[in-house]
């Protein structure tokens, strides 16, 4: 097969530019670079499952906590784990490369997934969306209780870290090319159209509870790799880690951005983040001119739910109107 000299050349300025970020950013705007690409590799795992597949779910958020506690112990350090945990000796002194890690992790997020939500298919609606609520409280109750496993509420610290600019932003630009090359195959576009109208797409013979499977299970993997890599970057996880709240975010960007498309949550999670970056000092408070302005507490909250909502009404479609950037 051959490659087309424009593809050649877009991935020679994605690396040139990535090389630039790393070289000239300073580590304030480099980290948030990276928390960027993290969310944006979660956004759009949830995307095809919410939005190529249209089937709500909300239960993401647990199938997370499952990755990145996964991710967590196969890499922490052997004194940590003798100190403040009491797991099987097989995985006290178990000490894996994270690549195999954070394919052990998004394989067990995917698991968790299918196995929780399969009995769910059943549902339709506002039903499927509580089922999959339940997840998530379920998932982060499991990690307050399992002290011996998790920590507890005080959470698990010192996780190494390997998430790096280079290893994210080509996670992502792989996750996009897969995804694009899987919408355009026939698995895809039974994904679409049972987005569209499941009875029809029983009628015509898709399997549907398969491809719903397929859907959740390829999903989860990439929001689970993508929780595995969050992990590694900020180095530390608790069981509210993933909280509704995180899940309402992802959720609102893409949104914002476009459901159903792969540019869409990027855009959607681009623009959330610039926006919470200047909400921030007004969430904390600052000074003025010798005066002093309180925090403003949930202000970046506001903000999402404000934005979605103009989104909503003035561009359902997101506000690339259901369209991809380069089209």
């Amino acid at each position: 097969m051959r490659i087309k000299p424009k593809y050649i050349a877009g991935l020679l300025v994605y690396i040139g530019l990535l090389w630039l970020a790393e070289t000239c950013l300073r580590d304030f705007h480099l980290r948030l670079l990276i928390q960027f690409g993290l969310t944006a590799i979660v956004a759009t795992g949830v995307n095809l499952t919410n939005g190529y597949t249209n089937i709500f779910s909300l239960g993401f958020g647990g199938t997370m906590l499952v990755a990145g506690y996964s991710a967590a112990l196969l890499t922490l350090p052997v004194k940590y784990k003798e100190q403040f945990l009491d797991l099987p000796v097989w995985l006290e002194q178990l000490n894996a490369p994270f690549p195999i890690a954070m394919l052990v992790a998004g394989t067990l997020g995917m698991l968790a997934s299918v196995v929780l939500l399969l009995p769910a298919f059943r549902l339709r609606g506002q039903y499927f969306i509580l089922a999959s609520i339940g997840i998530n409280i379920v998932m982060e109750n499991i990690a307050e209780n399992m002290r011996w496993l998790t920590h507890g509420n005080l959470g698990i610290r010192t996780i190494p870290q390997y998430t790096n600019i280079w290893l994210v932003f080509g996670i992502l630009a792989i996750t996009v090319y897969c995804l694009h090359q899987l919408m355009k195959s026939r698995h895809g576009r039974a994904l679409q159209v049972i987005s569209k109208d499941q009875e029809l797409a029983g009628v015509m013979g898709i399997n549907v509870v398969r491809y719903k499977v397929l859907s959740f299970a390829v999903g989860s993997f990439i929001s689970s790799v993508g929780a595995a890599l969050w992990c590694h970057q900020i180095l530390i996880i608790n069981p509210k880690a993933f909280s509704l709240v995180y899940v309402f975010q992802l959720v609102a960007m893409i949104a914002i951005g476009g459901t159903g498309t792969l540019s869409g949550p990027i855009i959607g999670t681009a623009i959330l983040m610039i926006g919470t970056e200047f909400l921030t000092p007004l969430q904390e408070g600052f000074s003025l001119f010798g005066m002093s302005v309180p925090p403003v507490f949930g202000a970046i909250n506001v903000f999402i739910a404000v934005m979605l909502v103009l989104v909503m009404i003035f561009r359902p479609k997101g506000v690339l109107n259901g369209r991809e950037i380069w089209q």
